[in-house]
């Protein structure tokens, strides 16, 4: 097994601002698995896993509304103090991370540009919970190789949009089939309701189940 990668990886202005507890500096935690809330994690249970994303797994998000499920996916794990790295050339939207009960002092966005590959050689190993999408220009052995890295970590890595199968075979697959707005705030629809089907390599037969986000 290879030693995390180091810090010194990623680039400068990157943690600057940041003090960051990497997985090569802190006590690992016991658990197995990364904490989710509510549904998820009854859904998690229902498919036989411990109500949490396991650790040294890939998660894919597809669908309908990925983001806003990745958002409500890792609120739990970032609130009980996971950091995050946020390592693709769109930003997340801050509102929204803070709304779903994000920690956002815990979260590093870094734009990959070119260097997809180097970016997540530097994050995966460091941080618990890396967020990406993966550019289409990634050769698929690289794709290979970065899962590899992760199933060797206690971390996770969540892939955000587009089509898995494409892209990494994911452990855990969260497919937002269609969501509704519900709900009025000040004169705004202020909640979703998702319809997701949770497949992926380790679940045999999908299984559907409802999920709602909105402000916390």
């Amino acid at each position: 097994m290879s030693s995390p990668a180091s810090l010194k990886q990623i680039p400068a202005n990157v943690l600057s601002a940041a003090n960051v507890t990497t997985l090569s500096r802190a006590v690992l935690k016991r658990d197995r698995s990364v904490p989710v809330a509510g549904r998820i994690a009854d859904a998690l249970r229902a498919a036989g896993l411990a109500g949490g994303l396991p650790r040294g797994s890939v998660c894919a998000v597809t669908g309908a509304a990925p983001v806003a499920l990745t958002a409500l996916l890792l609120a739990e794990a970032n609130a009980s103090g996971a950091w995050v790295a946020w390592c693709a050339a769109t930003s997340p939207n801050v509102r929204a991370l803070f709304d779903a009960g994000w920690q956002l002092d815990r979260v590093v966005c870094i734009d990959p540009q070119r260097d997809w590959v180097a970016c997540m050689n530097a994050c995966v190993g460091e941080f618990e919970i890396v967020v990406t999408q993966i550019p289409s220009t990634v050769a698929p052995a690289e794709v290979r190789r970065m899962s590899t890295a992760v199933s060797r970590s206690n971390g996770v890595v969540v892939v955000v949009g587009g089509e898995p199968q494409r892209s990494v075979s994911a452990d855990l697959e969260f497919r937002v089939e269609g969501c509704n707005w519900t709900g009025v705030d000040g004169g705004h629809l202020s909640a979703q309701d998702m319809r997701v089907t949770l497949g992926g390599r380790r679940i045999p037969d999908p299984r559907p189940f409802r999920v709602v986000y909105g402000p916390s």
